[in-house]
């Protein structure tokens, strides 16, 4: 029986939570967030004890592993405290905010001789583990390119505010989102990234944040992918297309899949959704704890997604504030 923690209860932890109640090797022994009530009420249902202090968590507990979910400036402190005492951590998208930040995470990693991994789920998904499959069968040619659209309504009162803060965040709509873009990118086709071209700004709100960008990518193999994403008083929108050379592949809301070969109209394809995308995550974090060949995202995978985003970072305007 593995022991859990999981640091930081916001609303992805329930899903972790989930997840780790639903497997039998895995127990879920505390749970930490500074505001007791938010800790107290993600321990409903469990034995967990709570805690307000993760250093406090760690020295009473005798934990085999912890997921993180906190904001994303708190990524490197608090992995490397864990992966120093040698607690296999799983730390929630994005790795960090800079990769300096992720080098740090995987030096300790290394040091301590303690695993380390990212909580990319978007792999997790049937409709992308259908379309390599499509992909690797070779029944769709080679890919030219990819474009994703992702419209929503990014400062909306339900988002916390560390999330508007880029110290805290790294960034806006690009840092939440684009995180999850790049990972469907690098999952299903395993190109590399060899230029990246970006533009945005923040027009609508005072934040120092980008609410809306364009970012486009020069892959291996002479692909491309270019992204578009408003966080601005849109309607939304997600929809994702890969074009090839012998079909096309379009993925509605992140999880639908209509695949077209050879031409022909777009037939969408049936997918199983039984397990959740947490509970696939776990176990293949389960898998590699204990040294099994595992489709859990290393930290070289995730610091390499934090590199491109820094690169469109670094050409993205959230200096002035909206309206100059």
């Amino acid at each position: 029986m593995k022991r859990f923690g999981i640091v930081g209860a916001g609303i992805i932890a329930a899903s972790h939570k989930a997840a780790l109640l639903g497997n039998s090797s895995c127990e879920l022994a505390a749970v930490c967030d500074i505001t007791a009530e938010k800790a107290e009420q993600l321990a409903e249902g469990t034995n967990a004890r709570v805690y307000t202090d993760y250093r406090e968590m760690q020295e009473a507990e005798q934990l085999d592993a912890v997921i993180l979910n906190l904001p994303h400036y708190l990524h490197k402190e608090v992995s490397v405290f864990f992966l120093e005492h040698h607690i296999a951590v799983l730390v929630e998208k994005p790795m960090a905010n800079t990769t300096e930040e992720c080098d740090a995470m995987i030096e300790a990693s290394q040091r301590a001789n303690t695993l380390l991994a990212v909580g990319h789920v978007q792999r997790y998904y049937e409709c992308y583990r259908k379309l390599r499959e499509r992909m690797e069968a070779g029944r769709l040619g080679k890919l030219c390119l990819m474009t994703e659209t992702r419209n929503v309504s990014y400062f909306n009162e339900n988002r916390p505010r560390w999330f508007l803060n880029k110290k805290q965040a790294g960034g806006g709509i690009v840092m939440n989102y684009g995180a999850h873009t790049l990972d469907k990118l690098f999952y299903t086709t395993g190109l590399e990234v060899e230029s990246v071209t970006a533009a945005g700004q923040n027009l609508l709100t005072d934040d120092d944040v980008e609410a809306s960008a364009q970012i486009f990518l020069k892959l291996s193999g002479g692909a491309s992918a270019a992204f578009t994403y408003c966080g601005c008083h849109v309607p939304p929108q997600y929809d994702t297309y890969f074009y090839f050379t012998e079909g096309a592949a379009h993925i509605s809301g992140g999880e639908e899949l209509w695949i077209s070969e050879n031409g022909c109209p777009f037939e969408r394809m049936e997918l199983d959704y039984e397990k959740n995308i947490f509970v696939s995550q776990l176990e293949e974090f389960l898998k590699r704890m204990d040294g099994e060949e595992s489709e859990a995202v290393t930290p070289e995978y995730g610091r390499q997604i934090i590199s491109v985003l820094e690169k469109a970072f670094s050409q993205i305007d959230t200096a002035e504030p909206a309206g100059v």
